[in-house]
């Protein structure tokens, strides 16, 4: 019986997921939104990662915020280091440092400096001259953006998991 309400909770919590997914491109698309991906790839993020799913909300969260963070501190430090280095060292230098945290700190602290850091970290310098006029607003929209998208996706599981466990009772009060 868990079984078949494990399949049914995969099965009602993905066709929900789906409709909120479609949802939010839809407003985001009517308001002419042009930085969705701030909060999808935490949302892809948050269903990719193993564990406890609050835990896994808390790692995104925290993780993608750390990812800009480093990719405004790599930027002023490339800025700083260009004139005097050169453009490859310029480049190397911050680079190195921001990669070195993520990578080698991500044993002792997986919470903060983690893949979805680097993630962002990457996305985020895809279009460093937009990034670069636009930080506020790209933070702000990671925060604000993905707690709610991500805060909806975690709250629909609750209800999701009732209607399983409803649907299968049910089933097997009638067979």
């Amino acid at each position: 019986m868990e079984e078949k309400i494990g399949k049914k909770f995969l099965l009602y919590f993905r066709l929900a997921l789906l409709c909120w997914i479609l949802i939010a491109n839809a407003i985001l698309h009517i308001i002419g939104f042009s930085y969705g991906w701030l909060i999808f790839i935490s949302n892809i993020m948050l269903f990719t990662l193993e564990g406890d799913v609050k835990e896994r909300f808390l790692t995104v969260e925290i993780g993608g915020l750390v990812g800009l963070v480093f990719t405004v501190l790599a930027m002023l430090a490339i800025s700083a280091l260009t004139p005097i280095v050169g453009d490859l060292f310029g480049l190397l230098i911050p680079l190195a440092a921001v990669l070195a945290l993520l990578i080698l700190g991500h044993p002792y602290a997986p919470k903060v400096l983690n893949n979805v850091g680097f993630a962002y970290l990457t996305c985020a310098c895809i279009d460093t001259a937009s990034f670069a006029s636009n930080i506020g607003l790209f933070i702000l929209v990671f925060v604000v953006g993905s707690l709610v998208f991500n805060g909806v996706c975690v709250l629909l599981m609750k209800p999701m998991k009732a209607l399983a466990v409803k649907s299968v009772t049910k089933a097997a009060s009638n067979a």
